[in-house]
């Protein structure tokens, strides 16, 4: 990471630090899961933190299995007894060290309890998932079982997926992105996952948060940019998409300001 970019971040970050704190707790109980949130009539998906991210890691574990990372939501965030499904919009992909272009052998399944399994395409048509169905207190909160098929070999997977609710008047997610490791040490799974948050990250072709000011660049000037925008409480400083524009914001943007586009 460029020193002065470290320096500059890590100023702004203790200033809005102390402000964070009491703001946190609530998001606690997502720790861990993929966040499900509607903004702007969208599906969106955050961090624990309710931090915009569309691409996400995990490992696989005994049986070539996980049931993490959940599929989470706050409570009134789906219109009550509606229904969230899935769709793999592409084949499964593999790390060859150098990118995720492979189409392997494997293919990866999900399920939950009696439904599916849903398995990836051999190519890019698009394959529609099961519906579960959301609380009568508008929480959404599931983990399905993704589980990669024989051979299993070890290795590092990218499944891409798209979460849609049954109430015509909630649009679709963008794509998310979900890494996932097989028998492969950390130092492999941290080097796919670097150059899949450089590379192909983005939830969508056109998003580059951190190029605020939008010249192309990311550097000073952007946090400066967005800085001015969250004071006068812009509507465009809400990174977060939470519907207010407060010290999260901040600590939202220059974590992607820090990745860069």
């Amino acid at each position: 990471m460029n020193t002065h970019r470290s320096t500059f971040r890590n100023t702004i970050l203790a200033a809005a630090a102390s402000a964070l704190a009491a703001t946190t707790a609530a998001a606690q109980e997502h720790e861990g899961d993929i966040v499900l949130l509607v903004r702007d009539a969208q599906i969106i998906t955050t961090d624990a933190q309710y931090n915009p991210l569309c691409s996400f890691g995990t490992r696989l574990e005994v049986g070539n299995q996980t049931n993490d990372p959940g599929f989470d939501s706050p409570t009134n965030e789906f219109p009550a007894n509606s229904e969230v499904g899935f769709t793999i919009l592409h084949a499964l992909r593999a790390w060859d060290g150098t990118d995720f272009d492979t189409i392997p052998a494997e293919r990866l399944e999900m399920s939950w309890g009696p439904l599916g399994p849903v398995t990836t395409p051999l190519n890019d048509t698009p394959v529609e998932g099961f519906t579960l169905g959301v609380g009568q207190s508008g929480e959404f909160h599931y983990h399905y079982k993704f589980k990669l098929t024989s051979p299993a070999a070890p290795g590092v997977y990218l499944l891409t997926l798209r979460m849609w609710s049954d109430d015509g008047s909630i649009a679709p997610s963008e794509p998310i992105h979900l890494v996932l490791a097989q028998t492969v040490d950390d130092q492999v799974f941290a080097e796919s996952l670097d150059w899949w948050e450089r590379n192909g990250a983005w939830c969508s072709a056109d998003d580059c948060v951190a190029d605020f000011n939008g010249d192309e660049l990311v550097d000073t000037r952007d946090v400066l940019a967005f800085l001015n925008a969250w004071s006068m409480q812009d509507p465009s400083a809400d990174i977060n998409a939470d519907g207010s524009v407060d010290t999260r914001d901040v600590l939202a943007f220059l974590n992607l300001w820090t990745a860069g586009c």
